[in-house]
């Protein structure tokens, strides 16, 4: 056996590679966020904040923007014998209240190379993220090894994991994320007797239920955890005292791979044990890692009866299968696992069922149209929108059909999470309402594109608009026409005055007084703000107050608005004052000044 390294030596090693390392990247096609790093680890321990907004990011937060929460962490373990003989286990993630990658018990690292970032493929059309390569429509990609430093009290099995992540925002698929680690050995000799793990603590919790207490001692306290073994599905629930967190969260095993060629699961090992907190930290050596991967009995469920009769143990799943007998530098071994949510039981079966059929149809599913690129150019009172007719001739990725059926157009006010349904076209055929397309654009930057034109809003406060595509579905396997998301193509406009040189048009200021309390204090209107109209397409807007101080100069170059915000803060980083207030407006293309006032309470 290779000698462990001198602790000093190891702290010396992490703190020189641990700004290498990745936590802020997270799902957002589908209806569930999972953190992805590049260390081998899933979900963040609930400690990472976005340094923009000071917001935690989600773990694994499923509904999407629901705030509940159902993974502290995840990861990766492998256990083997190596050529010497020895019993060896790397893990990616341990009981632990702290993480650091390429440290005792989170045993992958990134190389330099590829720990800049997650790389990320799409397969949508419109995706900045797009590439011919991409198997779903978000995929995360992540390479880490177990051998690139030293680890305290670690023997590394030489391993090169590749990581991929694959979601969908399909009504069918969006509740849930799957996840491939290919394995591969790249030291010498062969391992042999190999075992894979999934280690994942799901736990269930709100965080505008638990507020302050939320991650501390309580949330862990009322999780509940099942195996059902024809499934290879462990599912977690809280015991219902979060009446706001409702919702189940599951772990399934999908297949296991050599060398690419599938192996049938019931010709290995599937193992579910569990652990109290911390009880497989410290001392535990690999053996009794390995032994607990490679235990092929069950582990009793956690539910309401076991809890009444033995206390409650604060449980800690490994999801584990093998062996595979061997693996030279040559092979390599997939694991594929999902993460699925579900509103109740029935759902998450619903949903685990169709991870699975996933995976079986080697994650070519029966998909909507791609949603089509969209422009909406806002206006007085109104927003007119654009979107091209690429929908119309994007094949069905399962079936290869030309099955589109017609265009949605949606619309919501912002801070409101809720879409309104403005108008639906669908083609004239033995389908649908056959309402007809819509006509398009003759001339112009848009022609061939199809227009709509929403009228009668709110000038300075902030809508979204999406056109969302849909199919004919097919009811020879129950499936109803399917939907691209409305998160697709969403695009934010503030409607308002177009941009105007003409000198009888006087400059505007609006709410003029502006009061703390009015609808332009709220996160509608892009939070805090006061907004002048009827500007010059370029223009330099100058903030006087009474004592003729400069407060405030604003460069406006919009070709579409004749419209600027202003969130009251002054050139200096202060808030201002109560008081009255001089605008003064130089136009660039005529060099005309225009002065209007307007008055601040708070």
């Amino acid at each position: 056996m290779r000698p462990r390294i001198p602790a000093l030596l190891l702290l010396l090693w992490v703190g020189l590679l641990a700004a290498k390392t990745d936590i802020t990247h997270y799902t957002k096609i589908g209806n569930l966020s999972l953190t992805i790093t590049n260390f081998g680890m899933v979900g963040n321990g609930f400690r990472v904040y976005d340094p923009a907004t000071g917001r935690p990011l989600p773990s694994l937060e499923y509904p999407r923007h629901s705030g509940t929460e159902h993974l502290y962490r995840g990861g990766l373990w492998v256990g083997a014998v190596n050529t010497e003989g020895d019993t060896l286990v790397t893990t990616g993630v341990v009981d632990a209240t702290s993480a650091t990658a390429g440290s005792e018990g989170f045993e992958f690292y990134p190389t330099p190379a590829d720990s800049d970032t997650i790389r990320i493929r799409s397969s949508l059309l419109t995706s900045p993220y797009y590439s011919p390569d991409a198997v779903s429509e978000e995929d995360f990609l992540a390479t880490f090894y177990d051998n690139l430093q030293p680890v305290p009290n670690h023997v590394p099995l030489d391993l090169k994991v590749n990581l991929r992540s694959y979601g969908w925002s399909y009504p069918f698929a969006d509740d849930f994320v799957i996840l491939t680690y290919t394995v591969h050995h790249i030291g010498a000799g062969v391992l042999s007797d190999l075992f894979l793990g999934m280690y994942a603590e799901l736990v269930t919790g709100n965080r505008d239920f638990w507020g302050d207490q939320f991650g501390r001692t309580p949330f862990f306290q009322h999780k509940r955890l099942v195996y059902l073994d024809s499934l290879h599905l462990i599912y977690e629930r809280n015991d219902g005292f979060d009446t706001v967190a409702t919702q189940y969260m599951g772990l399934k095993l999908l297949g296991v791979e050599f060398n690419g060629r599938r192996l049938p699961l019931d010709s290995l090992q599937v193992g579910f044990h569990w652990w109290s907190w911390q009880d497989m930290t410290g001392s535990v050596s690999d053996l009794q890692r390995y032994q607990l991967l490679s235990d092929t009995t069950r582990d009793p469920d956690v539910d309401d009866e076991y809890v009444a009769e033995h206390g409650y143990p604060d449980p800690i799943p490994l999801l584990s299968v093998g062996p595979v007998t061997y693996l030279s530098p040559a092979d390599s071994v997939q694991l594929v696992v999902a993460f699925v949510g579900g509103e109740n039981l029935n759902h998450l079966l619903e949903n685990a069922s169709w991870a699975q059929k996933a995976y079986d149809a080697h994650y070519i599913l029966p998909g909507p149209p791609p949603s089509p690129r969209l422009t909406v150019i806002p206006g007085d009172h109104r927003a007119v929108l654009y979107w091209d007719r690429s929908p119309e001739t994007a094949p069905d990725p399962s079936t290869g059909k030309l099955d589109f059926e017609g265009y949605r157009v949606y619309r919501r006010q912002l801070p409101d999470t809720n879409w309104i349904l403005l108008k639906e076209y669908d083609r004239v055929d033995s389908l649908g309402f056959n309402v007809g397309l819509p006509d398009t654009v003759d001339t112009g930057a848009f022609r061939g594109w199809y227009r709509f034109v929403d009228e009668g809003i709110k000038n300075g406060f902030v809508y979204e608009y999406a056109v969302t595509a849909f199919d004919q579905g097919d009811p020879t396997i129950g499936l109803p026409p399917l939907e691209s998301a409305l998160r697709n193509n969403a695009t934010r406009v503030v409607p308002g005055t177009p941009p105007t040189s003409a000198p009888d048009k006087e400059i505007g200021v609006y709410p003029n007084p502006y009061h703390l309390s009015s609808a332009f204090d709220t996160p509608g209107a892009y939070g805090r703000q006061i907004r002048f109209y009827n500007l010059p397409r370029r223009a330099t807007l100058y903030i006087y107050n009474l004592a003729g101080n400069l407060v405030k100069t604003i460069e406006h170059d919009d070709p579409y608005s004749g419209e600027e915000a202003w969130n009251l803060i002054s050139d200096r980083g202060f808030p201002v004052a109560t008081g009255l207030y001089i605008l003064v407006v130089k136009d660039h293309d005529t060099g005309r000044v225009k002065r209007t006032k307007f008055l601040i309470v708070k």
